[in-house]
């Protein structure tokens, strides 16, 4: 269900209550009055309170009376109808009816009253200054209270009237007119709150409010002038005015007397006290004055609407509404029976009858103002314009989409840095360049692709040509057609990629690595004699007949052919053996064991020579490592 907190300013005290259900069935569930602090200022005090209540438990959408007193009320007529189209107009034709204030400095609502004899529109303005009503919302929003709607007090009273029946249907029917006669005119409902500073009166036809009126008087009159007899302070003024009127006699009371300030540092003196007698008679006199101006007040707002005739109802409520002698000055006044607003038997409650008694008249206007959300009559909606209320992302809507726009532009100014800059490395890299006067000229290319295809290098067959497994080579016109369907940013990297595949295309030709830390066969064969050269102490006298170098791949080999002398040639040989074995050993050795069956020697051929000599030549093969560090530092220095 709807749950709603209306808030009643008030005059001397704030009303504050809380409800839930429908428009027809309505609960109360809590009701919190707390008086007008009289040393803070209004918007603050009301804040106090308003805080004070929600703090008790209360909850819900929070809606605020506002006073009809501060509002400027002009009925003007329009020769159009259409509620859309008297917005348009209304504060402009406004404006030449209120002297006092200037309209741009103010909050203008309307509420239609009726049509006109020129088929227009008679149209009631309320325009309610901006500034007082801005500090209460500031107020209220600075306690964390925020009133989702504003409307005037006088409204929020017809709604409360309206919801309570007050405007239904006498059972009886109406005597028929004359053939002929014009229709009689509609009675009128009055309804009256009276309140401690302000009076209003509002003057209903049927259901549709005719005429309203805020009149600033009320019984706070009758204090005001006990404590200004008296010197007594309005709080007790009120206390002694309500007891004389409810027991007819005089009060006695003790008040403290102020005394001067004193200077320098003395022990201040304990206050004295002084007693004020406040008699019936006093009282009695200052209400009959009240009463007396309220009913010139009553009968020149009557005389001057038009309408007293047609009164046959009147409906009273408000903190006032018991006031002695004020039931026969209204019977006199409006002439008829008046009778009081019974706004609390119209609610589910949970109040004592002594509560829900002295309760009842002072919540007329804070129950209407939160019934606005469960429907009835519509009334005025005050937060309009810089003072409309805005949930928590209306607030930050307009600076968000700022925000979002700004951000928008930084990223599109961004970007198109971005664009700039990518346009800018794609020159740099090498975009394709098309003369616009040779449409079939060659393609050409930017920055740095331009420098690495210029001079006719890649247009050589001889040195830029990559042969493929159909037959057909890869040649410069086949680059530059595979370049130009390449995204810029790859294009070099292409490049390198076809360079490195002709450099392994040549290498696999020629047998020459760019890999192989060997530069010619010179370091093989320091190498070789090295090994001889440590061996030679075994080796003894020896003939080096033949060295056969290949440093071809797929096999690179040294072969080698000695000559042994004597008998001991196979020991000699087996020296040779070892001395290969050691060399394999050496990690930095560009000898590598041969693959398969050990190859000592290929074959071993008998000599002999004049005389007892004989001897054999031996063949020895070594396999030759692909990479190694020529002259490693593992080998001993030949010299």
């Amino acid at each position: 269900m709807v749950r709603t907190v209306g808030i009643d300013p008030g005059e001397a005290a704030v009303k504050v209550v809380e409800l839930d259900g429908s428009y027809r069935k309505t609960r109360l569930l809590r009701v919190h009055v707390e008086p007008l602090d009289p040393a803070a200022a209004r918007p603050e005090a009301v804040a106090n309170a308003a805080r004070a209540a929600l703090d008790s438990g209360m909850r819900g959408e929070v809606h605020l009376a506002y006073p009809c007193c501060e509002t400027v009320l002009r009925t003007i007529e329009l020769p159009f109808k259409g509620h859309d189209a008297i917005r348009k107009v209304v504060k402009a034709e406004i404006e030449g009816e209120i002297h006092s204030h200037v309209v741009d400095d103010m909050v203008v609502d309307f509420h239609e009253l009726g049509p006109t004899a020129e088929n227009g529109t008679r149209v009631l303005v309320g325009s309610v200054p901006k500034e007082g009503l801005r500090a209460q919302i500031a107020a209220l929003t600075a306690r964390s209270v925020e009133p989702e709607t504003v409307d005037l007090d006088t409204l929020a009273l017809w709604r409360t009237a309206h919801w309570a029946g007050a405007f239904e249907a006498p059972a009886a029917e109406p005597a028929a007119a004359a053939p002929g006669a014009p229709a009689a005119p509609a009675p009128i409902t009055a309804v009256v709150d009276f309140g401690a500073r302000g009076t209003k009166v509002l003057l209903v036809e049927g259901e549709h409010l005719v005429e309203m009126r805020a009149l600033r008087l009320g019984d706070g009159a009758i204090v005001d002038e006990i404590a200004r007899r008296t010197g007594l302070p309005a709080a007790a003024a009120r206390d002694a005015v309500r007891e004389c009127l409810a027991t007819g006699g005089d009060r006695r009371l003790e008040v403290d007397e102020a005394l001067p300030a004193t200077g320098g540092e003395a022990a201040p003196a304990a206050p004295s006290k002084r007693s004020v007698t406040v008699t019936f008679e006093e009282v009695e006199a200052a209400q009959t004055a009240f009463l007396q101006r309220l009913a010139r007040e009553l009968v020149r707002y009557l005389t001057a609407s038009g309408k007293a005739s047609r009164i046959q109802a009147l409906w009273i409520t408000g903190g006032a509404a018991r006031t002695p002698g004020l039931g026969e000055l209204l019977r006199e006044v409006f002439g008829v029976e008046p009778r009081e607003l019974d706004v609390l038997g119209h609610l589910q409650h949970d109040l004592d009858p002594e509560a829900a008694a002295d309760l009842g008249p002072r919540l007329a206007t804070a129950v209407g103002i939160a019934l606005g959300r469960f429907g009835g009559p519509a009334g005025f909606d005050l937060r309009q314009e810089d003072l409309a209320f805005r949930r928590g992302f209306e607030r930050v809507k307009f600076p968000l989409a700022i925000a979002c726009l700004v951000g928008l532009l930084a990223l599109f100014l961004y970007g198109h840095q971005l664009s700039r800059e990518l346009q800018m490395l794609e020159l740099q890299i090498g975009r394709t360049w098309q003369n616009p006067a040779e449409p079939n000229a060659p393609r050409q290319f930017h920055g740095m692709l331009n420098s690495v295809l210029a001079g006719g290098w890649f247009e050589k067959p001889q040195q830029f040509r990559l042969e493929q497994s159909r037959g057909k080579d890869y040649r410069y016109k086949d680059l530059v057609t595979e370049l130009e369907a390449t995204p810029v940013h790859r294009r070099i990297a292409l490049v390198r990629s076809k360079l490195e595949a002709v450099a392994q295309q040549l290498q696999k030709e020629s047998g020459v690595y760019e890999d192989v830390k060997l530069e010619s066969g010179l370091a093989v064969l320091v190498r070789f004699a090295q090994m001889f050269k440590a061996a030679e102490p075994e080796l003894g006298r020896y003939l080096m007949i033949k060295i056969d170098l290949n440093m071809k791949t797929p096999k690179r080999y040294l072969e080698f052919v000695v000559a042994f002398r004597n008998s001991d040639f196979r020991d000699r040989d087996g020296a040779v053996v070892r001395a290969i074995e050691a060399e394999y050993a050496k990690p930095d050795s560009p000898f590598r064991e041969p693959e398969g069956r050990t190859e000592k020697r290929s074959d071993e051929k008998l000599f002999k020579g004049d005389g007892s000599t004989s001897g054999a030549y031996y063949i020895y093969r070594m396999g030759v490592k692909d990479s190694f560090d020529p002259f490693g530092g593992g080998a001993p220095e030949v010299r």
